[in-house]
């Protein structure tokens, strides 16, 4: 190779070319853990050759995200969004109610998402709809949280079957229902999501508590009996890297019980 005339080894690239290449190297970080060194050095190379690229951005966001970085990641997101709002909005938005509950600044990247892509958009494979309702229910706006929970529950129920809704929105709107006292109406949305998911423990915790505000102690403990045995068996509502809104734990349940037990 040394008498080719074939150029093996490039130093400079046109500003064309280099946009061409960012994307090739940012793609090879499949090769190494997210936020590794190797892997961000991988992206800084891929920085070096286009600072526009706001999937570029996003990338460098996400390693901070799951370190608990929040103040870079703030930083890199934003750059993402300015860039691509109709891409990286909704994932902020994911970003801002799971991780850091905020709930106001999910909504309105949820917004700003929709808005830009001129419909209601999913972002990590989950409805805006669905996780403004979700938003809605943490800053106790309970109505709220119905009319976007229901929105996406019945565009799936209509255009895909209800076995294709996401069983959690339901649990969601049976919780809203419970806040607004609606009991007859939560009972009924705990039913439909074990009609779905029969082991989650959840449902029969939250059962329960229904049956506990009727009077109906026995009824109650046969509920916390069967939430018991599947939360030990790991059937429960829960996210990697954060609690979610509500979860519940084995405390919860055992305590439920010991407060009947001494009425």
């Amino acid at each position: 190779m040394s008498c080719s005339e074939k150029e093996w080894y490039k130093k400079s690239f046109s500003e064309e070319e280099m946009k061409q290449l960012s994307p090739q190297l940012r793609g090879g970080r499949g090769y190494y853990y997210q936020g590794s060194v190797p892997e961000q050095f991988q992206l800084k190379e891929a920085f070096k050759m286009d600072s526009t690229d706001a999937d570029l951005w996003r990338e460098f966001g996400t390693a901070r995200v799951k370190r608990g970085i929040l103040d870079e990641m703030y930083r890199y997101y934003n750059e993402a969004v300015k860039r691509k709002p109709e891409k990286w909005a909704g994932f902020r938005g994911y970003l801002y109610l799971y991780f850091y509950r905020d709930y106001e600044r999910a909504i309105a990247d949820f917004n700003l998402g929709d808005e830009a892509n001129g419909q209601v958009d999913y972002s990590q494979g989950q409805s805006h709809d669905y996780m403004r309702g979700i938003s809605y229910y943490g800053l106790k706006e309970y109505q709220t949280s119905l009319d976007y929970l229901d929105r996406y529950i019945d565009k799936v129920t209509e255009e895909e079957g209800e076995s294709w809704v996401d069983v959690y929105a339901i649990l969601y709107k049976g919780l809203a229902l419970m806040q607004l006292n609606r009991l007859d109406e939560a009972m009924s949305e705990f039913d439909r999501v074990l009609k779905y998911y029969p082991n989650l423990s959840d449902c029969f915790y939250h059962k329960a508590q229904i049956y506990v505000a009727r009077g109906q102690f026995n009824l109650a403990m046969q509920e916390l009996d069967m939430a018991e045995e599947y939360f030990t068996k790991g059937y429960f509502h829960q996210r990697p890297y954060v609690e979610v809104l509500e979860q519940i734990y084995l405390q919860d349940i055992q305590d439920l019980k010991k407060e009947i037990s001494s009425i």
